[in-house]
């Protein structure tokens, strides 16, 4: 009578990174998304997503926190996923409100188990899990890349068999610290997480225009004061390298250890690239460098795993 019970849950897709997350309502077909990020003051969360950000330089006593940040999860993540049910008006309906998230191939019992019991708090009454490898392989022999904001994760399947795999932390937040630490270098002067964010996403843009700009950003200088300082694109390209670089040598360790016929297969088939960090100018044309073949992705690749719980959930 499993069938019965199922009548009445109304299930959500949770794909919770640690640059945004984002739900999904399948019944509804409807959206939300949030940064995962929070604004606290005296030890109390004021403000999430957005409002968060806009805190940053107006007040010098709110802290800006990342509730996922490599690998620990602050339980104050469930305020943010409560926002989005509440966007999604899940508490609007007789429905029992389930979840099927998509976690990390690295997330062992015990980080499920603390997910579980965040969610649980958050009103929900089910939780599945899937792994994002799970997600995103094919029948054919394939070799995924998931360039996330704290993370990188790849893997090598046949069959639904992993053959190789590895995580490193190694991804855009590691380019984000790089960035800030350039900026340091030339001008003397601080910015925050968040205009690093920006600084990347500029730089590469330009870089994707085949064009060197200048930028410009709010930051501190030694004395705590704010002012305005500029930075050509192509001085914070070294940083954006060095990690991108990184995860091509990772890459390659995987490669490495498959036998030549696999080789040939993955070769053949091309490499699929997601993650928000597939979008950074560099990376894919490093990949093809570095391995001579096609590097698939989407346009929009930080939303394939959404994207595939999506089509997968019908």
């Amino acid at each position: 009578m499993d069938w019965v019970f199922n009548m009445f849950e109304r299930w959500f897709l949770l794909d919770a990174g640690a640059y945004e997350l984002r739900l999904h309502d399948c019944s509804k077909h409807t959206d939300a998304k949030t940064r995962t990020i929070v604004a606290i003051k005296n030890n109390q969360p004021l403000f999430y997503g957005q409002e968060a950000i806009s805190c940053i330089y107006q007040d010098p006593l709110m802290q800006i926190r990342y509730p996922i940040w490599e690998d620990s999860v602050d339980s104050m993540i469930h305020s943010l996923i409560e926002n989005c049910m509440s966007v999604l008006q899940a508490d609007q309906s007789l429905l029992k409100p389930c979840i099927w998230m998509a976690v990390p191939n690295w997330y062992d019992e015990a980080y499920r188990t603390k997910w579980q019991h965040i969610l649980l708090d958050s009103g929900i009454k089910k939780v599945k899990f899937i792994t994002n490898m799970d997600l995103l392989q094919t029948k054919e022999a394939c070799f995924l890349i998931h360039a996330g904001h704290s993370y990188t994760e790849m893997g090598i399947y046949v069959n639904g068999t992993c053959r190789s795999y590895k995580k490193v932390f190694f991804a855009g937040s590691r380019m984000d610290e790089q960035i800030k630490r350039i900026v340091a270098t030339k001008t003397n002067c601080l910015i925050s997480n968040e205009d690093a964010v920006a600084l990347k996403k500029a730089a590469s843009d330009a870089f994707w225009k085949n064009q060197n700009v200048r930028l410009s950003c709010t930051a501190l200088d030694r004395y705590q004061h704010m002012q305005r300082i500029s930075i050509s694109a192509w001085d914070l390209w070294p940083g954006m390298e060095m990690i991108e670089q990184q995860i091509v040598l990772w890459a390659k360790q995987c490669f490495k250890e498959q036998p030549l016929q696999m080789k040939e297969a993955l070769l053949k088939n091309g490499f699929l690239l997601s993650g928000g960090l597939a979008h950074c100018f560099g990376l894919r044309q490093l990949l093809e460098q570095a391995f001579g073949c096609t590097i698939l992705h989407t346009n929009t690749p930080e939303y394939d795993i959404i994207n595939t719980m999506k089509e997968l959930k019908g």
